[in-house]
């Protein structure tokens, strides 16, 4: 374990010393403002109203904070040193948003981004996508496979973003976990107004592994290779099912596969990711936040029960 953070902080330093991330101080007001950078992404995503982090007012803090975190104030970016660092985002010599990084493995060696978020005025530059690519490999090149990347699935923009960057899927257990991983190859996804296609891109060629068709509120999947007991096309599916419900897809083929949904609340088959939509909304609206993530067909949406 100590080789491994070892390694990692290597990692992160090899970022700073590229200038793509700047380590955050201690200084009470850079402090302050790292801050109001992950409230403004809370309040972005959770209630879709932009606020600039630089105009950020004691008066905003107070009326948002309690609404954009359940009630639960944010707490020091330094407090967590021992499983994540914060940085700065770079662009060039400014300061253009926030990442943190950890400092140890999860899954199959990968390490976690979170935190990642872009100044208004930074924004359309792809200054994101360059400092996940430039992390992505100064990980590998520490010997480790990747990056990954816990999304909600009710945050569409980052959902999408990630989507449109080629990342898979890794799980949806507490969230969509989005990955990139040196062991798996480049994909494309096309979708269309009733059908869709998954590929991979093997020695130069596209290579199709999943369709999909909308039959009303059904999914026709047809599996065009095997996809059973592999990792990279288990990962297919998933990411593949992610991708439909973005667009608004089913994701129920059958009321059988439906019985069969909660074997796939890890990760799996695409009723489960429709089950997991249904806990994630439901629970969002109980918080107040507002829902606008596309509606699945066929999916009868249920309000939380605290058990």
């Amino acid at each position: 374990m100590a080789d491994e953070r070892t390694h990692i902080l290597d990692a992160h330093a090899a970022l700073v010393d590229e200038g793509v991330i700047e380590p955050l101080s201690r200084d009470p007001a850079e402090t302050r403002l790292w801050l109001d950078c992950e409230l403004a992404s809370l309040v972005e995503n959770r209630f879709f109203d932009p606020i600039d982090p630089l105009a950020m007012t004691p008066e905003l803090r107070a009326a948002w904070e309690p609404r954009a975190t359940s009630g639960e104030p944010l707490s020091s970016p330094h407090g967590h040193d021992w499983y994540r660092v914060p940085f700065w985002m770079r662009d060039g010599i400014e300061r253009a948003g926030t990442i943190a990084l950890a400092t140890s493995l999860m899954g199959p060696q990968l390490v976690t981004v979170s935190s990642l978020y872009t100044m208004p005025a930074r924004r359309r530059r792809g200054i994101a996508k360059q400092v996940l690519d430039r992390a992505n490999a100064a990980v590998t090149a520490a010997g480790y496979r990747g990056l990954r990347v816990p999304a909600y699935w009710s945050w569409q923009p980052a959902v999408r973003f990630y989507l449109g960057l080629g990342m898979w899927i890794a799980n949806w257990k507490h969230s969509l976990v989005f990955c990139r991983r040196n062991d798996l190859p480049e994909h494309r996804i096309e979708v269309g107004e009733t059908e869709a296609r998954f590929s991979i891109v093997k020695d130069g060629e596209t290579v199709p592994l999943i369709e999909a068709k909308r039959a009303g509120d059904r999914l026709v999947w047809t599996e065009l290779v095997h996809l059973r007991g592999d990792a990279m096309y288990f990962h297919a599916g998933e990411t593949f099912a992610v991708a439909l419900a973005a667009h608004g897809f089913p994701l129920i083929r059958s009321d059988l596969a439906w019985e069969e949904r909660y074997g796939s609340t890890d990760g799996g088959d695409p009723e489960g990711l429709a089950y997991k939509i249904d806990g994630w909304e439901a629970w969002d609206r109980k918080s107040g936040f507002e829902v606008r993530a596309p509606r699945i067909p066929g999916l009868q949406y249920s309000e939380w029960k605290d058990e």
